[in-house]
């Protein structure tokens, strides 16, 4: 008998046990065991890539044996971490010197401003000193922290893990910020991870919370910090037991931990998901405890069945039944009042936490519809975090909702007819997984890329497409408003998305844009008409065809598919969020990065000679300035009466020119133009002296617009890259724009959060008059740029 006379479901069972060089000779030796059904063998890959790497299991991908293979070449050297948003307490892990380089900034305002944008990080930023940390194969951000774990099962975090714990040992009273990533640490007595490998501290599994981190070790114990400086603490439970044998089955064995908004949680077999507190180590040297013995938590019903092999393992004691009406647990998640956990019959389910002095405990299971009829559709994973989560299912659907939707649902058992949002842009497009903060989330697509959506509190740059409010992100599709300058995505971001970009080159294109192109002059009225006007359709039109050139960028230079495994130079393995920030882990073929960036540059013709060019160079921003600075002065001074209404300026705060020596001053004794007005000249044209981008004479876009308006300019038309997309305005946004006229009246207590905030910072000034009752009065006529404002 021969090898191939072996039945397949044989040789699948066998290749479990090889490493990937033996695994992939065998396959070598002959056509037969060469087909792509073997080479790519899904179970394979991504167990080789799980348990070689750590790597978190991905359900909506874990059939995709091509991808997996991939990621397993890239993750030796590729892996790269990036985190963007507000670096509050150094949580993206980006140094930045406060008081070194202020001096040197001019005038306190300019000081400001400038110290305000190096805590807001609007562009991917790799984080700092992640190279000595070996190969980095998840991450996950906390409310002031990003946590990464490295491939030998070691943990490492940035800022604080609670911002909101006293340490009264010394000023400022509270947790010291890490500022370079920092491993956390384990009690005296406990094998440190940077000394050797042991099996009770490596790390297999962990889960970021609001203030607090829980792992799972390999021999299946359970870590909690809640302090980048203090011991880890083993998490035992008075009333449940778990085996740290390190053995993956039988009951006790910890199969999954999720810290959670305010609780934390483990998936115990034999038991069901226990929920308990998280748990606090003082500064006290005596406090020398290694662990902590758990006595209250709560036992989820219904959740403590496996299958194995079509049987059941463990039989609930609600009865046999139990392996159609829930079935096993796949994946659960902790929302701040609520968990939900999808099972392996295709089924979401529900309760709310009940968790105060008195009882501490989780209510009745409630099964989630997520299809109008029973068996239309069969759901794959359930993610979120805080308030929002999102459902996943077999057909490419993914549903968006919130905790407050839900709560009508547990309350009254009646699902409501908003309970989920279906964005346009999620659908059917390959999503793995969505990450989301307390206003943005971002999806992460199987091709790798990552998408952003929602909000972006005081232009923090949380959404990752650029701006602090500048001219950038609004040509991405941000709208920018009020005094705390929010920002807020088109609702035309929602048909196709809107990428995050990691490639140096595109953000000096944008920038080039932003600033007219070749011909500012020419382009100012489409400028004003795509940037600067309260009607959003020119702007979402126009971001739509700059997100198509930026989404075709490889293959606009001729360089797609020139590698092997054809993912690109940035590929996103895992994305995250929480609060204003996020995070992702990217592998970076930096050879196929350098080539992109070298087909976007052509070396500068030389016919001047140096000292011509020099003349030119310190000429040209004097002419620039004294022939446009009354223009300017008098477009500045409108659009800060815009700015002062609540509409989207285009020229304040303009950012700093691209190049130094486009910023020479306009004469002996005269204000630097680059301080004072955006003057659009050689911006973003170069990347270095003697080289020129190849759309150095690009003009700012003209398009048609889907209305049948033309815009304005002397310009050809530009064509779209891929056809013009059918905008569905009012699908996509998870909350849709609210009309409110004159004397009309709407009910405030149904509102979200952030339309509550702004009915209050609107009733401070006098715009907004309050009624009797929970109802707010409108006592003027909202403007259109005003948020939840539509156009009707």
């Amino acid at each position: 008998m021969s090898i191939l006379d072996l039945p397949v479901d044989i040789l699948l069972l066998i290749f479990p046990h090889l490493d990937a060089t033996s695994f992939l000779h065998l396959t070598s030796t002959c056509k037969a065991l060469h087909s792509a059904d073997f080479l790519n063998d899904a179970a394979f890959w991504s167990t080789l890539v799980r348990t070689t790497f750590r790597v978190p299991n991905q359900p909506t991908a874990q059939h995709d044996g091509k991808r997996w293979q991939k990621l397993y070449k890239r993750l030796l050297t590729q892996s790269r971490i990036y985190t963007w948003g507000d670096n509050d307490k150094a949580c993206l892990g980006h140094s930045y010197d406060a008081s070194g380089s202020m001096a040197r900034l001019g005038p306190p305002r300019a000081r400001r401003v400038n110290a305000l944008r190096r805590r807001h990080i609007s562009w991917p930023a790799e984080m700092d000193s992640t190279e000595d940390l070996g190969v980095i194969s998840d991450v996950q951000c906390g409310g002031w922290s990003t946590t990464m774990l490295t491939a030998k099962g070691t943990l490492y975090t940035v800022g604080v893990l609670d911002g909101l714990q006293f340490d009264q040992r010394r000023p400022p009273f509270m947790q010291t910020p890490a500022r370079q990533p920092t491993a956390l640490k384990y009690p005296p007595g406990f094998v440190q991870l940077h000394e050797r490998n042991d099996a009770s501290t490596a790390i297999q599994q962990f889960s970021t919370g609001r203030a607090h981190v829980l792992g799972l070790a390999d021999s299946g114990r359970i870590w909690s910090w809640q302090n980048i400086e203090l011991a880890a603490l083993h998490v035992m439970f008075l009333n449940h037991d778990t085996k740290e044998d390190g053995t993956t089955a039988g009951r006790g064995t910890v199969h999954k931990v999720v810290a959670g908004w305010n609780k934390s949680a483990a998936l115990i077999e034999g038991t069901g998901i226990v929920l308990w507190d998280p748990l606090q180590r003082g500064h006290d040297d005596a406090a020398i405890e290694d662990a902590v013995l758990v006595l209250e938590s709560a036992a989820v019903p219904n959740t403590g069945y496996r299958r194995l092999k079509g049987k059941a393992r463990y039989t609930d004691s609600t009865g046999p039944d139990i392996a159609d009406t829930v079935g096993q647990v796949g994946n659960f998640i902790l929302l701040e009042h609520v968990l939900l956990f999808s099972t392996d019959t295709g089924k979401v389910f529900a309760a709310q936490i009940f968790w105060d002095d008195h009882e501490q405990r989780v209510g009745d299971l409630v099964k989630i519809p997520i299809s109008e009829s029973e068996t239309g559709a069969f759901a794959t994973d359930v993610q979120g975090s805080f308030r929002s989560f999102a459902i996943f299912t077999r057909d490419g659907t993914v549903l968006t909702s919130n905790q407050d939707r839900l709560m009508d649902l547990l309350r009254d058992h009646q699902a409501p007819d908003n309970l989920f949002t279906r964005i346009p842009a999620l659908q059917h497009h390959g999503v793995i997984s969505v990450a989301f903060g307390d206003y943005h989330f971002h999806a992460l697509h199987s091709s790798g890329h990552i998408t952003s959506y929602g909000n972006e509190p005081q232009a923090c740059g949380a959404l990752g497409l650029g701006g602090h409010g500048d001219p950038e992100g609004r040509l991405r599709g941000i709208r920018y408003q009020g005094m705390g300058r929010d920002g807020r995505l088109v609702p035309h971001a929602y048909t196709e998305g809107r990428r995050v970009w990691f490639e140096e080159e595109k953000r000096d294109w944008i920038k080039f844009l932003t600033a007219g192109g070749v011909d500012a002059e020419e382009a100012s009225q489409r400028m004003r008409m795509a940037l600067g006007t309260p009607d959003v359709r020119c702007q979402g039109e126009v971001s739509e065809w700059i997100e198509q050139q930026g989404r075709d960028w490889e293959a606009k230079f001729g360089l797609q598919g020139e590698e092997d495994d054809e993912l690109g130079a940035y590929f996103a393995l895992s994305v995250t969020a929480a609060g204003w920030h996020s995070g992702a882990l990217v592998l970076v073929n930096e050879e196929l990065a350098a080539k992109v960036q070298a087909a976007c540059e052509v070396r500068e013709s030389s016919g001047a000679t140096t000292a011509e060019s020099e003349d030119d160079a310190q000429d040209a921003p004097a002419e620039d300035a004294n022939s446009s600075l009354v223009a300017y002065a008098v477009s500045t001074a409108l659009d800060y009466g815009r700015w002062f209404l609540g509409l989207a300026p285009y020229n304040v705060a303009a950012p700093a020119p691209h190049s130094a020596p486009h910023n020479n001053t306009a004469g002996a004794g005269s204000t630097r133009v680059g301080e004072q007005i955006h003057v659009p000249r050689n911006y973003g044209d170069s990347p270095r002296e003697g080289y020129k981008y190849v759309w150095a004479k690009d003009s700012f876009p003209r398009l048609r617009l889907s209305s049948g308006e033309e815009m304005p300019g002397e310009v050809g038309f530009d064509e779209w890259r891929f056809a013009r997309p059918e905008f569905d305005l009012d699908a996509g946004s998870p909350e849709p724009y609210v009309v409110s006229r004159c004397r009309e009246t709407t009910r405030f207590c149904n509102l979200p959060f952030d339309r509550r905030s702004w009915l209050f910072a609107n009733m401070a000034t006098k715009r907004i008059a309050p009624a009797k009752s929970n109802r707010v009065r409108m006592n003027y006529e909202t403007k259109a740029g005003d948020p939840f404002v539509t156009d009707e």
